[in-house]
Order: C-alpha cells, then structure tokens, then sequence
C-alpha cells in the first residue's frame, strides 16, 4: 500500500500541467477530474460482488493492471476526452483495488483486532500519498510528463506481478456455487433474526446478482436519508465533497500553474503562479502531511468534544483557507483587461499555514460522524 499510495501521489501535482500543455479550459479540467470520481462510485457496488464472487487476490493483480494502463494513457492523450476516459479506466480500477484490499484485511483480522490490523495497512497507503507528490515533480521537471506517467503506469504493473506472486487468496469461498447467496447477506439476516424482527429467508431473494445489488443499496440509501440524524450529516458531507472537488482538485491547482485555458492575460501576463512541478509537489505533499499527523489528533478531538462539534469546527476552517487563498496569492489584484500576478510578491509562510489550515479542516470532516447516529450500526449490521 506505501507504493500503491506513492504511485498515487506521483500523479496529483502532474495533472494540471497536462490542462495546460493541452490547453484545457477550467471547465474541461473540471470534467476530466470529475470523471475519475464518478467511474470509482459507479464502480463500487460492482466491485463488491466480483470480488466476493471470484475471491480477492484476482482484483488485487487485474485492478492493478487496469490502473496502470490508465496512467500510461494520460501521458499519451491528445484531448480531454481522452483524458476523461483514461481517468474512467483509473477509477474502475481503484474501485476494485479498494474493495479487495479491504475485505482482504477483513479476512485475516477478528473485530476485535480490525482497527488495529486495518490502521497499518491506512498508514501506509497515506505516508505513500505524502511523499508520491514531492517525487512526483520531481520526475515531472527532470523527464517530462508524458515518460512521467509512463513510468507510473510501468510501476503499477511491477506491484500487480508482485502481488500476484507474494499474496494469497483470503476470501475464495464456495458459497457462490452452491447458490446460498453473498455471506454478508446471510450474516445479516442472523443478526436480524436475533433482534426479533420480522426477516425475508428465501435464498433466491439472497443478492447475488450486481443489478439486484445496486437495487438494494439504493434502497438502503434512501431509508438512510428518511433518518433525520444521518441525513443532515450526508447533506453535510455532499455538499462538502462538491466544494472540495471544485477548490482543491480543479482550481487551486489550476491558480498555482496558470493552467486552464488561462495562461496569459492581455498583455501577456501570467493569470496563475507558473509554479514548477518541483513545487507543486512540494505543496501537495505538504498538505497530505497535515492530514498525516493530523488524523489521530482529530480523533481525538471528535471522540472528546463531540462529532457536531468537530463538523462545525471543520468546515469554518476549510472555508475560511478556501477563501483566504485568493486573497494571499493577489489574484484579485485586477490591472488593466488582466489579472497581474507576480509569485515574488507571494508571501509563502502565510500561504503554506492557510493551506496546512484547510489540511487540517478536511481532517476533521473525514472523521466518521455516522456510525453513532445509525441504530443498526451499533447492532453491527
């Protein structure tokens, strides 16, 4: 996982250097970054059945390929729909990847070990997202973008063969063939049983197909969103998720390269910072090394001040860095027809706090909020 979440990190500060050598408009980048989002949600529910259909060492080697041949094709893409449909292919990938390498955790930890088998396994994968960017400039400055994610690609298939030869399977199961239906479902209806409530036991109402999946998640969506003590928190976190994919993921990266279809002004001036890929991934990694240290820091403060209290204490700080941005780096410093915008004249110090500041935000509103507000959640269900 340290090298799957390095790979990773190789990729964030690299992104928006392709818009502007393509020369993307905002709106273009913003739907080549929502592309890889909307592949890994469509892809989960999916992923889930697979893997538990066809054990999880298959789904640790193919997502792995399926990955890697999506990064060799951002370096090769002419446009942004190519663009797009390479960032679909990393999701689909990433969605499988994520599913196996959970439930494989799953399979050899007990619950009372979990958290303590799982937080390794997290640790890694989030040391890896830290370090990956400042490597990932690096690379970017030193050989150019497109054999930059050539050799990220490659390095995704060197980890599927290794997979493929060092793990073992965990979770392959007969259960599919008999036709008893997905064990999680099984296990459901015991626990539901135990409670006394009244449960549907004909197997052949069991999950076992995607489309019958889908169905039965949807609907416990929407039983969630009837609760009036989850759905505010899921309003919450949408609207959250929605912010932070249109600041953090699109913009900010675009004002810190001058990219999006915005390079130069009137007169020729830089609109963006021009910053090098070297210092990009400078603050990406920054940034994830706030959400590093900060994670069990802001556990604690959840845990002890109360989840609402961490909500709220949260998003004032994103916001306030969110809008605080622009107004360190004088991007609303209008001169003439164009934006003036000199990086000298950045005060960096400020700039590295405002954005450890929304760091630490974020962190604070990753902590899960749910769990304690979802009766069955607490029946283990």
């Amino acid at each position: 996982m340290l090298l799957v979440g390095s790979s990773v990190g190789v990729i964030s500060p690299i992104m928006p250097f392709v818009a502007t050598k393509l020369q993307l408009s905002s709106s273009q980048y913003g739907i080549v970054v929502s592309s890889f989002a909307l592949s890994k949600m469509l892809g989960n529910v999916p992923s889930a059945i697979l893997v538990e259909r066809h054990g999880r060492k298959p789904y640790l080697v193919h997502s792995l390929w399926l990955v890697g041949f999506g990064v060799m094709g951002l370096g090769l893409s002419n446009d942004w729909i190519q663009l797009s449909a390479c960032r679909m292919t990393i999701g689909l990938g990433v969605a499988a990847l994520t599913t196996a390498s959970t439930l494989t955790v799953a399979d050899v930890s007990t619950p009372l070990s979990r958290a303590s088998t799982f937080s390794p396994v997290m640790s890694a994968f989030a040391a890896g997202t830290a370090l990956g960017p400042a490597l990932g400039g690096i690379l970017c400055d030193e050989y150019g973008i497109r054999d930059t994610f050539l050799m990220v690609g490659a390095s995704y298939g060197v980890l599927a063969l290794w997979n493929n030869v060092s793990l073992k399977e965990t979770g392959k199961n007969e259960w599919w063939e008999s036709g008893d239906g997905l064990p999680w479902r099984e296990e459901e209806e015991d626990k539901l049983n135990g409670t006394g409530r009244a449960v549907k036991s004909s197997k052949k109402e069991v999950t076992t197909t995607i489309s019958q999946a889908v169905k039965n998640t949807t609907q416990e969506w929407s039983n969630l969103m009837k609760d009036p003590k989850v759905s505010p928190i899921v309003v919450m976190n949408g609207f959250y998720l929605c912010a932070i994919s249109g600041t953090q993921m699109t913009l900010l990266p675009l004002l810190l390269t001058g990219g999006g279809g915005a390079t130069a002004g009137a007169a020729g001036a830089a609109t963006g910072m021009a910053l090098t890929a070297t210092a990009m991934g400078q603050i990406y990694m920054w940034m994830s090394a706030v959400q590093v240290i900060g994670n069990p820091a802001a556990g604690r403060f959840a845990d002890r001040k109360g989840k609402e209290t961490a909500i709220i204490a949260g998003g004032v700080l994103t916001s306030a860095a969110m809008a605080t941005v622009p107004v360190i780096c004088a991007y609303g410093l209008m001169v003439g027809d164009f934006v003036a915008l000199d990086v000298n004249d950045v005060n960096w110090p400020l700039l590295a706090a405002t954005l450890g500041v929304w760091s630490l935000g974020s962190t604070l509103l990753a902590t899960s909020h749910v769990s304690d507000k979802c009766e069955r959640c607490s029946e283990g269900v």
